[in-house]
């Protein structure tokens, strides 16, 4: 082999290894995304973008409840379908609420779900690949930090724990703004550091793009203007310069895209805010460890992160830390604050609002710490026990990924005894959003069961998986025939939610107490709980 094609391989290497990482990312998510059903969001947030697209008009239910960048993005395989006719029917102006538009419209989605269009869930597939696209994008935006910030094995390490990171793939699948929000986000921070330290307009366009595209994702984004603020305070402080035009450019842009979103017409992005004040004011039941809470704690969202992030990456992320305490040349501390501001900021906030949900609130600080992470490169080239220790825990990171595999949303690492015993700690949407009928539907299948009592915690129809059942006390399953009286069955098949197991959202918490101990014939995607009481 000549000189010239060794140099040549050497540059093209990192990108091949960067294509197929991304690869990897997209084949894992596409892969589970074809094996579960709707989650509880997605039911509602299904098709709503043909609405916003067609009409430009924000009067059916949901249409505030999130900014509409992540519905047109979905929704856009769902333009060429042949959907029913009266799929969406506006609101009588009357009653078009605040409250109303921001509601969710269950019996929309189902209906859309059930139609012939969507046989085989192939439209809800096609809606979760816009998505995973997306969450490919931040894989991009993940190696061009990493390299410019530490180098290229850095950048390739920080790509690899992205790739192989449970929580990304969980949403990236998704139809929710989460993934969407996350990408553009981190997308748009990186610019804007890069902004600071070249001379490149490009970069500052891309930035202000990036914001108004998180804005237009979750009102979460808002965080970040008053960050970006707050970056540049920092910097022109640290570097006696006054801040270039083109960074105060940054906001304008975002301004403009967030108008084009909306049409020049803000109002419903206002009431939108609006609603999640209200909303975060009113307090969400909340479960922890065995605890429950109607406000939550200030520890929820850093503790979801601890309990659901693989250990190797969290392993990597304190060595990276103490190598930064330990540098005696600080004058990239700047740069790196870039990185570390924005996450410290998303799980302060979380842990002032008392969002004690979901890990999916502060999803958008994984791909800053997976870069920092990839800092212990740092340095240049690890020797010895060193480089074997990275090895190992890379080793680790893909077999958690894997392990875990179709089911990303369980993933719990080994602090609490893996997702077999996650239950125990959290559930909603961080293990359990509905998204196990399809399993479901297979096992009772293989076991020539032919009727289950159900509670099942999500909005999906298990009807349309040819599950039959008898209905259990839960949180939104239709009751069929209320004016029977219902007692509490004590034998036969049950298939329980791990949330309605843990009576999150149920008016008697200990309704399912019965079952808590007892041992299950199988845990369908760890979320759905499978008992035979003879």
């Amino acid at each position: 082999m000549t000189g010239g094609k060794r140099l040549d391989l050497r540059q093209r290497g990192p990108t091949l290894v960067v294509a197929l990482l991304i690869a990897a990312f997209a084949a894992q998510a596409i892969a589970s995304a074809r094996l579960e059903s709707a989650t509880w969001d997605e039911t509602h947030y299904f098709g709503l973008g043909t609405h916003l697209l067609k009409t430009r008009r924000w009067d059916v239910a949901g249409s505030i409840l999130h900014p509409p960048l992540s519905y047109g993005l979905h929704s856009l395989p769902l333009l060429f379908a042949d959907l029913p006719a009266d799929a969406f029917r506006p609101l009588p102006e009357a009653q078009r609420t605040r409250r109303a538009l921001a509601g969710i419209d269950v019996v929309r989605g189902r209906a859309l779900l059930a139609s012939p269009a969507n046989d085989g869930n192939a439209l809800l597939l096609s809606s979760r690949l816009m998505m995973i696209l997306v969450g490919a994008l931040g894989a991009v935006f993940v190696y061009r930090w990493g390299r410019e910030l530490y180098g290229v094995p850095a950048g390739l390490l920080a790509t690899c724990l992205y790739a192989f990171s449970p929580n990304l793939l969980a949403h990236t699948r998704l139809i929710t703004p989460d993934i969407a929000l996350t990408v553009f986000a981190f997308g748009a921070t990186f610019f804007f550091w890069r902004s600071l330290g070249s001379q490149r307009r490009c970069d500052a366009l891309w930035a202000g793009v990036l914001l108004g595209l998180a804005l237009l994702s979750k009102f979460t984004a808002l965080l970040w203007p008053p960050l970006f603020a707050a970056l540049l305070a920092v910097w022109s402080i640290r570097t006696g310069q006054r801040p270039p035009r083109r960074a105060f450019a940054v906001f304008g842009v975002a301004g403009a895209v967030l108008l084009l979103g909306y049409g020049f017409d803000l109002r419903p992005y206002v009431e939108g805010i609006a609603f999640q004040l209200e909303h975060t004011a009113e307090g969400h039941p909340a479960f922890f460890a065995g605890r429950y809470a109607d406000g939550g704690w200030w520890y929820y969202a850093l503790m979801s992160l601890l309990l659901k992030t693989p250990l190797p990456s969290l392993l990597l992320l304190g060595a990276s830390a103490i190598r930064l305490g330990r540098r005696r040349n600080r004058s990239r501390w700047l740069d790196e604050g870039f990185v570390l501001l924005p996450p410290l900021a998303v799980i302060a906030f979380f842990s002032v609002q008392h969002q004690s949900i979901g890990l999916r609130y502060v999803l958008p600080a994984l791909p800053f710490l997976l870069v920092f992470a990839s800092g212990v490169l740092a340095t240049g080239r690890l020797r010895g026990f060193a480089r074997v220790a990275l090895a190992g825990l890379l080793a680790w990171v893909l077999a958690a990924s894997l392990s875990i595999h179709p089911h990303y949303l369980a993933y719990f690492n080994e602090t609490v005894g893996g997702p077999a015993r996650g239950y125990r700690y959290l559930v909603d949407s961080n293990l359990d959003w509905g998204q196990d009928l399809v399993g479901l539907a297979t096992f009772l299948r293989e076991r020539d069961i032919e009727r289950v009592h159900l509670s099942y915690f999500g909005t999906d129809s298990p009807a349309r998986y040819g599950i039959r059942y008898d209905w259990l006390p839960s949180f939104h399953l239709e009751r069929p025939n209320r004016t029977r009286e219902f007692q509490l069955p004590r034998h036969g098949w049950f298939a329980i939610s791990a949330t309605h197991l843990q009576g999150l959202y149920l008016p008697d918490r200990d309704l399912y107490a019965f079952l808590r101990e007892q041992q299950p014939v199988a845990r369908i995607g760890y979320s759905i709980f499978v008992y035979h009481l003879e």
